[in-house]
């Protein structure tokens, strides 16, 4: 029974990825490019399909948090897979420094984690060179001590513990009322999320010819809900069942409670999962990630008639590819978190982190997009 519990909840996670790839792909959903709408055209379509669903997002886990329905404090001692969102400890520089490597590695890379495995689905050959990279990096960072001596060692002295000051995290609600112990269920947290929220919802839906882009729009939403749905599989009634019943250090133990979308650490989960020659211990909700994705793009790339072969055009891509591989590998890890895992899984539970990873990754790319720009421009001279 406990196996089938998580078996599950693995095909939850894998259904859902299957809609979350047929859902990029069909309304072309992405972060990078809504960084490069704005920055080089102005537009703001796609930017406003982002905000949307990180509004969506932030609205139904306040609700499900409200109404007792969801616990994303739900943890385990093992915290090798899951961020940590809500941590007390704000590393704050792990989140500067890793989100403006992962905004520099994903305009490098043409795309962010979700991207990558989207244009493997619509025929990207140049993507799946991503991915390898991007999961060899993140595997270095996540099952060795690189992770730590490299960056955390030097950080953590610089963290802010909002524990010492009586406040048991670091998301907007305990960190604005000062809170100890706090109850997630409680009315501060719908209050903040709600605050949050709706200005950004009138932000997105004012815009007219935003509300007649009717397969952006949708996407927002979809996505949106699709985290929250992600969030109440690992942190809804399944996932406390699963907590208690489970001996995770000898069963599962990458399955560290509360999750949703991410796409770096899952690239790191399936390099391990093909290490561990697809032993089903590393079998993890990255790992189903991962392929849901790649599968849904797929599938509507050949309905769709979206599906192309694409292959380097020289070696300078080649290259560039690969540095954006890293640099969103070692970024992605050390942010806990990308556009979709910092940027609407991580932001819907309004924790200071994924704020500053969110805006440290669009300026990391908006900078390399300008730099870009200004070397085109050099070169036609």
């Amino acid at each position: 029974m406990q196996v089938d519990l998580y078996s599950q909840s693995l095909l939850w996670f894998f259904a859902l990825a299957v809609v979350f790839g047929a859902v990029a792909q069909r309304s072309d959903f992405c972060t990078m490019g809504a960084v490069s709408d704005w920055i080089n055209i102005g537009s703001l379509n796609r930017m406003r399909s982002w905000m949307l669903a990180i509004a969506t997002a932030i609205i139904g886990v306040g609700i499900l948090e409200f109404s007792g329905t969801l616990d994303l404090g739900l943890t385990t001692s093992n915290e090798t897979s899951t961020p940590p969102y809500r941590s007390a400890t704000f590393i704050w520089l792990r989140h500067l420094l890793g989100g403006l490597m992962f905004g520099i590695g994903m305009t490098l890379a043409s795309g962010c984690g979700n991207k990558t495995l989207v244009r493997i689905g619509g025929g990207n050959l140049k993507s799946i060179v991503v991915l390898a990279v991007m999961g060899l990096a993140a595997w270095w960072m996540l099952f060795t001590n690189f992770s730590f001596d490299a960056f955390l060692s030097w950080m953590m002295p610089l963290a802010i513990d909002f524990s010492a000051r009586g406040i048991d995290g670091q998301d907007l609600p305990a960190v604005i009322f000062g809170l100890g112990d706090i109850e997630r269920g409680s009315t501060h947290t719908l209050i903040v999320a709600l605050a949050v929220a709706l200005p950004l919802l009138y932000w997105v839906l004012r815009a007219p010819e935003f509300r007649r882009d009717l397969e952006l729009l949708l996407a927002g939403l979809v996505i949106g809900l699709l985290i929250v749905i992600a969030w109440y599989v690992t942190a809804g009634p399944d996932g406390i069942a699963l907590l208690e019943e489970l001996d995770f250090a000898e069963q599962r133990p990458f399955f560290t409670g509360a999750q949703s979308f991410t796409f770096v650490g899952p690239a790191g989960h399936l390099a391990q999962y093909l290490k561990e020659g697809f032993a089903p211990l590393f079998l993890t909700f990255g790992v189903v990630t991962v392929a849901g994705v790649i599968l849904g793009s797929l599938t509507y790339s050949l309905v769709g008639g979206k599906f192309r072969w694409e292959w380097f055009a020289s070696g300078a891509d080649f290259a560039r590819h690969v540095v954006g591989g890293l640099l969103m590998g070692f970024g992605g890890v050390l942010a806990m978190g990308c556009t979709i895992g910092q940027g609407i899984s991580g932001m819907s539970t309004l924790a200071l982190g994924s704020l500053v990873t969110l805006v440290s990754i669009v300026a990391g790319s908006a900078a390399t997009m300008k730099y870009q720009y200004y070397r085109m421009m050099r070169e036609l001279d």
